[in-house]
């Protein structure tokens, strides 16, 4: 079978001969001039990313402690989801091929432990992420379509025992990928590292790839791609409902903050799926995500990672311009910090 410009170097059909040889023959070369518009475009975007997701993910999780969302059953959700963000933010940047290039060195080299220990909270809190996402999508789901469930349905107690599971599932299958995570020989933290002799340590890796995909994407895009469009649609037909009969609160209390959180999980198909579909190539075709010698498929990679980066900043805004209650909430923490600081 013709892979196109992903052949491998074996021209083997097999997985297992893939695996054993990570670096792909592509025809096309690396272009120095493609990297150098994305090293310009990541060194301004990365700090951005970080200047403005890590706090507005902070102020999330102090709004969600204060009265104005004490009676909101995504709360729980929200702040995890925040956690998650903040973990993921603080942990990208070591992982991009600019910032690599732009410092002559991997810094998550200077610890095996630390490599490890990294790569377990880069992906634990990306997949953490994907999964509160869904979780907040559901809790909508039936707010719109069983109102008096959701309280009870989603509780403190349930909520806080969901984000658990989520946590100890997803931290618990990602010691498997730090097991593989070792630093190469071209002095990179590679998750990569396994034994390319051993059939059964490619299968088992093969099979990790997949539950690892699944779990970051996969599971929660087909989720979202069918909760969504049901919420939408609800949602529309519950605005077109109070505009016949002249009602604008009770059900409002369902609408408003639905509508906010919409924006959180379009968002999420929008910025992780690009990423996703490269994850899903990689594993198809069996190659190192980072030796690929195709200027198409780098800069492909490197504008997902920056996309993804984008989704874990991106929620903090998103709620000011969805929700009144939320910009309320950030004025008011403005002008009393501004006053404290008087």
């Amino acid at each position: 079978m013709n892979h196109g410009m992903f052949q491998n170097e074996t021209n083997s059909s097999s997985y297992p001969d893939k695996l054993i040889n990570n670096k792909t023959a592509i025809s096309l070369n690396i272009s120095p001039e493609s990297f150098a518009v994305l090293d310009y475009i990541n060194i301004v975007l990365i700090p951005a990313c970080l200047i403005t997701g890590v706090p507005g993910n902070i102020i999330t999780i102090i709004l969600m402690n204060t009265n104005t969302f004490s009676h909101f059953a995504s709360k729980y959700f929200l702040i995890a989801l925040a956690i998650a963000d903040i973990s993921v933010l603080c942990t990208q940047p070591f992982k991009n091929m600019s910032v690599i290039r732009y410092l002559g060195f991997d810094l998550r080299t200077f610890s095996a432990v630390g490599c490890k220990f990294y790569f377990w909270i880069h992906k634990t809190g990306k997949m953490a992420s994907s999964w509160f996402v869904v979780c907040v999508a559901l809790e909508r789901l039936v707010a719109v379509k069983l109102p008096f469930k959701v309280k009870y349905w989603f509780s403190k107690q349930y909520t806080l025992v969901t984000i658990m599971i989520v946590t100890g599932i997803i931290g618990g299958f990602n010691v498997g990928y730090a097991y593989y995570t070792e630093i190469d020989e071209n002095g990179i933290c590679n998750p990569d590292v396994y034994d390319k002799n051993s059939s059964h340590a490619i299968t088992v890796y093969h099979h990790m790839l997949n539950v690892g995909v699944s779990l970051y994407f996969i599971g929660p895009l087909l989720v979202l791609f069918v909760v969504t469009p049901v919420i939408i649609i609800s949602l529309i037909i519950t605005k077109h409902k109070q505009s016949k009969l002249f009602i604008f609160n009770g059900r409002n209390i369902v609408v408003k903050p639905t509508t906010m959180l919409i924006s959180v999980m379009i968002a999420y198909i929008v910025f992780v799926t690009p990423l996703g579909i490269v994850r899903i190539i990689v594993n198809y075709y069996g190659f190192n995500l980072y030796s690929v010698n195709s200027t198409t498929f780098s800069i492909f990679r490197d504008i997902s990672f920056i996309l993804e980066l984008m989704n874990y900043s991106s929620n903090f805004f998103l709620y000011v311009c969805s929700s009144k209650p939320f910009r309320d909430g950030v004025a008011s923490l403005c002008v009393r910090n501004c006053i404290h600081r008087i």
